[in-house]
């Protein structure tokens, strides 16, 4: 497996898996800057240019949550998901598109409105209205935390991956919720993981 990746961006979930899983893969570092991707190799067989993209024999994957699933089917051996006839299948499956459509899409809108985008760029209404958006469903991960330790039970998950990458986004970015206690310790639990530390810091 080849996975071309970039710090800070989506592809930071796939790294983080492959390092839980303890899979041999070699990767390729790329800026933060629309225009090397085009330059890079990757772009002869991704169109777009986005990250990640993993190249796996005949698979080429750049959908983040595409390819974390991907990988747990191919390559997990039953770590890091619940066995597809338990009770918490369902709810694993959830919080993996969770970590994307409901945090990531507002967490992104607000980066981009207060930090990524040229000033002149920014909108401060659209910054302000995501960080509403982003907040509640932070909340609603806060309330799911009580009495658990990950988000599925007990047991770590790659749905852990997919959320602590946005929380950790946020907290690079110094966007991170106040208030929610459950949260703050669930991040604190995930940022102590090796994998986690590797990917975050990459």
């Amino acid at each position: 497996m080849k996975l071309y990746h970039c710090a800070k961006s989506r592809s930071t979930r796939v790294l983080w898996l492959l390092e839980e899983l303890g899979l041999d893969y070699d990767a390729e570092m790329l800026p933060f800057d629309a225009r090397a991707f085009r330059l890079a190799d990757h772009m002869q067989i991704e169109s777009y240019g986005a990250l990640p993209m993993l190249l796996d024999d005949a698979y080429a994957g750049s959908e983040s949550i595409a390819v974390v699933q991907y990988v747990l089917d191919r390559y997990g051996d039953g770590k890091l998901a619940p066995d597809r006839d338990a009770d918490t299948y369902g709810p694993f499956l959830e919080w993996l598109q969770f970590g994307e459509t409901k945090l990531m899409d507002p967490l992104t809108e607000l980066l981009q409105h207060s930090v990524l985008l040229p000033e002149p760029e920014r909108d401060k209404k659209a910054a302000e209205r995501a960080r509403r958006v982003f907040e509640h469903f932070a909340r609603a991960v806060d309330t799911a935390l009580e009495g658990k330790r990950y988000l599925v039970g007990e047991d770590f998950s790659a749905a852990d991956i997919v959320v602590g990458y946005v929380l950790s986004l946020a907290e690079d970015f110094g966007v991170f919720p106040q208030g929610l206690g459950n949260l703050r310790a669930y991040h604190a639990r995930l940022r102590e993981r090796p994998a986690c530390q590797l990917a975050t810091s990459s």
